[in-house]
């Protein structure tokens, strides 16, 4: 903790006391200018400027760390170094290396970290294996720059993986609109092909001229895509700005275009191919005759499934974050397609069993087309319901990804924390906090502790199974230190609402009289020292020794801010241990913290308070640039959806028109034939929309669930939203169909769509 000695302020600070030669790379920015030389001149600090603005003292003003007043010479205004959210938490406090003893913050329980620079030709891996059992035996962590670069990759994982599976998503999305906007193309063009085929035209001919369209069409899609691509890219400097303490720029690679204009122009082609085979079985009596059914195509169309299935393949493998992630997506797709042929399968055979002979003509009329000759339930639900599928996939990734970012925010959750509260103060401490009108939400003792052994071996045997070289995997290194770091425990009652069981059972609110004392843990950390529920575990609690079982296994909501532990006891063991207590709380008014932390500091020396007033609104600011990300890849791909729904709901356009027209011929109204169209629709779109929901539920929920690794929240109302627009939006369109049909007398309406 720093004091600002003017203002009385206090919080917690990053102190580093550096020694000449420091910074490594880069340079340090101050404010006045040309400060730094100067900071080892004598009892000087370099502070980031949230420490001036938040402690509201100036440069030039004194401020005490530890036992040590130091005067302010400067801002640090740019610094290489900690940045983001650490920075926000605990901007940085300078100071020379040569005061670092007489202000007594390195002691016995402090967590120091040392920053050193080894010369370029040091073989890092052979240092690291010489000093490592010195390491260990003083209990100390060596990490390199490599193990850092390691972390920051973990720490975006979630959003990388994510955003992969959006540009994925939005791959085959644009793929199933080429798809849909070309099968209506292709019915426009059977009377053009079957001229073509009558002046002598080949089949294969007819198709490469309309597929040389679609690939033209690819790459001018191909180049708008690239020329948007370099533009967001060009943004994101400034997006990022506040991210990172460099300046980025904008640089194109080529390689990177030519890779996605090649991406997306295959795609354009391979869905496009499909749906241009029709035109491959056009024969050219159909020039003279409507009537003519298509031969030959059936049989011929078997290769295309498998080439567009290995493109998509293929495709999904080169965008997906791993390979293994890209044969799972794939998997999903395949089984998404096979449902929903077998859901219109199944919908036109339980129809045509059950038509409601009882009900109106248009109601039955309106059934029947489902299951008639010819009739668009199979390709109507594939377009539809994969579009949504996918669509929906994203939505409700979305929604989950949020909630779990976004945490708590309430305006009025806790935002002020006291540390080391000695059971003896709690009273007095308490009766002051309440005296200020400050809401107390939570306390919780801390016992101090560490591992002893698990399952009958003592962690020492434990640790040495792993061995002391530098080629240990990442899980044996993330076991030792779960065995060598000190505990914070706690007992309680009762589950808290951040946290729930996941395996096992919580305690009875009576213990067994004899036998090891029940513990839960949290899951991730029972992972890390694989053990389980039945496991027993030794813990070493200020030298006493505390046998224990593990009975639950616990997930907690790091995200919110509460008092979380690894590991929880019952009440009663550890009830006469020696522990301190911490104290949280929401109070209003910066000036009433402030005033009420200087008063906590001089009654109760030992106390240490942070105003998490800061860190909340650092933690707000990042997370709404992050859902920002989330929600621009997250909207690219509603709209693309969208596009892709209204092309597939479209293909039967001409046909309706037809049929419609057809049922004026034989005197039908026209709110009859509307009916008729619009039951149809409605029908399709339904059962489109609900197996598209329900498969992207259960897609969503496996992405959450294990390549996520979070906690799934059903988003109620946003699948109501999408259903409810899918089958509104094929209700409309059905609807819209009749209209070219009803506005004009049926024998006109025939000739123009029979071209005479």
């Amino acid at each position: 903790m720093a004091l600002a000695e003017t203002s009385g302020r206090s919080r917690l600070v990053h102190v580093q006391a550096v020694e000449p030669g420091f910074p490594f790379h880069g340079e340090v920015v101050t404010d006045p200018p040309e400060q730094w030389p100067a900071l080892g001149e004598g009892r000087y600090a370099i502070v980031d400027p949230a420490v001036l603005i938040q402690l509201d003292t100036a440069v030039g003003e004194t401020l005490k760390v530890g036992r040590v007043a130091f005067t302010i010479r400067g801002r640090a205004l740019k610094a290489p170094g900690t940045f983001g959210l650490r920075a926000s938490v605990a901007p940085r406090v300078f100071i020379p290396a040569a005061h670092l003893a007489a202000t007594g913050l390195v002691q016995q329980g402090s967590m120091v970290e040392y920053l050193g620079y080894l010369q370029s030709d040091v073989d890092l891996d052979a240092w690291l294996e010489e000093k490592r059992p010195l390491l260990s035996a003083e209990r100390t962590t060596a990490r390199t720059v490599s193990r850092y670069q390691e972390d920051l990759s973990e720490s975006f994982a979630i959003l990388t993986r994510y955003l992969g599976l959006v540009g994925l998503t939005a791959l085959l999305l644009g793929g199933v609109g080429v798809a849909a906007g070309v099968r209506v193309f292709v019915q426009e063009k059977l009377d053009t092909a079957a001229v073509l085929r009558a002046l002598g035209a080949r089949s294969g001919d007819v198709t490469a001229v309309y597929l040389a369209q679609a690939a033209a069409l690819g790459v001018a899609g191909g180049v708008l895509g690239v020329a948007g691509g370099y533009a967001v890219q060009a943004a994101l400097p400034g997006v990022l700005a506040s991210f990172l303490p460099v300046e980025l720029g904008f640089r194109p690679d080529p390689l990177v275009g030519v890779i996605g204009f090649t991406l997306g122009v295959s795609v354009a082609v391979v869905f496009a191919a499909w749906p241009l085979l029709e035109l491959r079985a056009v024969a050219p009596l159909r020039a003279l005759r409507r009537d003519v059914d298509p031969s030959g195509g059936r049989e011929r169309s078997l290769a295309v499934p498998i080439v567009l299935g290995a493109a998509l393949l293929g495709a999904t493998l080169w965008q997906a974050p791993t390979y293994r992630i890209g044969l799972a997506y794939t998997a999903g797709l395949a089984a998404a397609l096979l449902v929903l042929a077998a859901a219109a399968r199944g919908l036109t055979r339980l129809l045509r069993a059950h038509v409601p002979q009882a009900a109106p003509y248009w109601l039955r009329q309106g059934v029947a087309n489902l299951f008639r000759p010819r009739n668009q339930t199979l390709p109507t639900t594939l377009t539809v319901g994969f579009g949504l599928f996918l669509v929906a996939s994203v939505q409700i990734l979305q929604s989950n990804l949020l909630i779990d970012l976004q945490g708590d925010s309430r305006p009025d959750r806790p935002n002020l924390v006291l540390f080391d509260v000695q059971r003896d103060q709690q009273e007095a401490v308490v009766a002051l906090l309440q005296e200020r009108g400050l809401r107390l939400d939570d306390r919780s003792a801390m016992v101090p502790a560490r591992i002893a052994g698990l399952r009958g071996d003592r962690a020492e045997a434990v640790m040495a199974k792993s061995g002391e070289t530098a080629a240990q995997t990442r899980e044996e290194r993330d076991q030792r230190w779960a065995l060598r770091r000190e505990y914070r425990l706690t007992y309680r009652a009762e589950l808290r609402e951040t946290e729930r069981i996941v395996e096992g059972e919580w305690w009875p609110d009576e213990l067994p009289a004899e036998g090891p004392t029940p513990i839960s843990l949290e899951r991730e950390l029972a992972e890390t020292l694989g053990v389980g529920v039945g496991d027993r575990m030794a813990w070493d609690i200020q030298g006493v020794p505390v046998d224990s079982v593990v009975t639950s296994l616990r997930e907690v909501d790091w995200g919110r801010f509460a008092t979380n532990f690894f590991v929880v006891f019952p009440p009663g063991p550890l009830d006469e241990a020696p522990q301190s207590v911490v104290l949280i709380g929401y109070m209003a008014g910066e000036d009433a913290r402030a005033a009420l932390q200087r008063d906590l500091v001089g009654a109760f020396p030992n106390i240490s308070v942070m105003d998490a007033t800061t860190l909340l609104r650092a933690v707000s600011t990042i997370v709404s640039q992050v859902s920002l990300a989330v929600r621009f890849m997250a909207a690219f791909t509603l709209a693309t959806g969208l596009v892709v729904l209204l092309a597939a709901a479209s293909t039967a356009r001409f046909q309706r028109i037809r049929e419609a027209l057809l049922l004026r011929t034989l005197g039908g109204r026209a709110r009859t034939v509307r009916r008729i169209l619009t039951t149809e629709s409605l029908v399709l779109g339904a059962l489109a929309a609900s197996v598209g929901l329900g498969l992207a539920l259960l897609a969503a929920w496996a992405l959450v669930r294990f390549l996520f690794e979070q906690s799934f929240h059903w988003p109620v109302g946003d699948l109501v939203v999408l259903w409810l627009v899918t089958v509104g939006l094929a209700t409309a369109l059905g609807w819209s169909h009749a209209r070219p049909a009803l506005r004009r007398p049926p024998l006109v309406g025939l000739r123009e769509a029979e071209g005479a």
